[in-house]
């Protein structure tokens, strides 16, 4: 009878051992990573903290469409790889999950996201920069999305080179900081 506890025991473990290695994972091996506003998050190449986060009509002299809200994240971006870093508008993407109208009501169906705005202001961060190694910066980035959007996550997915190819990549981890928007 106590082989039996102790077996079932183990067995129970296992389980929650295994069910929360899946929840901690996107199911393809790679770590997902879920962050707030305010909170040091350590990538590959740089740590990157998204300080705030505002909603607002016009940002600098760029107005939001008719029925969408313009998302001004402010960052602090610091090399901590042992090289200079490529950075670019396509690093950081803002996500939020897709409501869509079925028979059972309104269920999230899928993440969609924007890239940021190309830069039109000092405070933005440049299209494309260079980070060079252990350097610091700060800077906006822009996003607009559907007024309706009411939470969303700043999102940066590390990708590596296969080999010689500058088209084809490798899935690294990926951060998400969500914040709500309203």
């Amino acid at each position: 009878m106590m082989h039996h506890r102790k077996i079932s025991v183990l067995l129970a473990l296992t389980l929650l051992t295994g069910l929360l290695l899946a929840a901690c994972s996107s199911g393809s091996g790679v770590e997902k990573n879920q962050f707030e506003v305010g909170d040091k998050v350590a990538s590959y190449w740089f740590d990157f903290t998204v300080d705030q986060v505002d909603t607002m009509e016009s940002y600098g002299d760029y107005w939001a469409q008719d029925g969408w809200q313009l998302v001004m994240c402010r960052l602090t971006i610091k090399n901590t790889f042992d090289q200079d870093v490529s950075m670019g508008w396509a690093d950081f993407i803002l996500k939020w999950e897709d409501q869509q109208e079925d028979t059972a009501g309104s269920e999230p169906v899928e993440m969609v996201g924007a890239y940021a705005l190309p830069q039109y202001t000092k405070s933005q961060f440049p299209d494309e920069y260079t980070l060079k190694e252990d350097e610091e910066v700060q800077g906006v980035l822009v996003y607009e999305v559907p007024k309706q959007v009411s939470r969303a996550a700043v999102v940066f997915q590390e990708l590596y080179a296969s080999g010689d190819s500058e088209s084809e990549y490798t899935e690294g981890s990926s951060y998400y900081v969500w914040t709500e928007l309203g």
